[in-house]
């Protein structure tokens, strides 16, 4: 968090929860106690909510254990992982597919987050890429993808991060482009930078959605213009079906 600040108790919670996790043998309350240098009237209170919430269990010799509640946490992270984990090998498969550089951009508040990166295999393939990047949504794919579907008042606060360092005439002229130009992706399913962030390079990307329909990032590639002049067709239908992918991913996910 921004502040650094904290709440004690939640701290205290969860020192305690991962004591008992990380215990070679049920730990005693007095135990707790005295490893977390608690007092053990505040262990009780602890002990008392851990287990109101199943996520700490008292055995029949009193030792404390994980209860079930944490089962919801553990499947929910092994879900994300094995989540993350699809979304990179679809990436992959496009490149492999295109043998240019392809990517996974999600969205993350005002931004639109490169988060998956694969370079292609040609000889002569797009730099300058790394998992991190974000900024100027208004001209990366990506970025256009997603505000192409995202509602007014999201798409206002995403396009008013990113115009903030243009003058402000650049940025009437650049909202005045996107009013025309997003209504355009939407129908025809994909974006493109195409050279607006560098000269003979082009990126273009699909949106991914969530079981709701709700935009969530974009699969894309990076190529040399003259590389997409002759692969047009088949680098878009690679790029549509990965993001067809990964939204029919997410959406069984959940």
């Amino acid at each position: 968090m921004e502040n650094g600040y904290t709440l004690q108790t939640v701290e205290r919670a969860l020192s305690f929860l991962e004591f008992v996790a990380a215990a070679p043998q049920p730990p005693s309350i007095r135990d707790v106690s005295k490893a977390l240098k608690l007092n053990i009237t505040t262990c009780y209170h602890l002990l008392r909510t851990l287990m109101a919430r199943g996520y700490i269990e008292r055995n029949d010799d009193g030792g404390l254990e994980l209860g079930d509640g944490v089962g919801v946490l553990a499947r929910g992270y092994r879900r994300s992982q094995s989540t993350e984990q699809s979304l990179s090998d679809i990436v992959r498969r496009l490149s492999a597919q295109t043998l240019e550089t392809s990517f996974l951009s999600l969205r993350e508040g005002n931004n639109v987050v490169l988060k998956v990166l694969v370079e292609g295999s040609q000889k002569l393939r797009v730099s300058g890429l790394y998992v991190g990047l974000k900024g100027y949504e208004y001209r990366r794919a990506s970025g256009k993808a997603v505000l192409a579907h995202l509602d007014e008042a999201a798409r206002e606060a995403m396009l008013a991060e990113s115009l903030t360092p243009l003058p402000e005439r650049q940025r009437k002229a650049v909202v005045k482009g996107l009013e025309k130009e997003l209504p355009q992706i939407r129908v025809r399913g994909w974006s493109a930078d195409d050279g607006q962030t560098e000269d003979g390079i082009i990126a273009v990307g699909a949106p991914v959605f969530d079981a709701a329909g709700t935009v969530l990032g974009a699969v894309g590639i990076v190529t040399p213009t003259f590389r997409m002049d002759k692969s047009r067709d088949a680098f878009l239908d690679a790029v549509m079906s990965s993001a067809a992918e990964a939204t029919r991913l997410l959406v069984e996910k959940n």
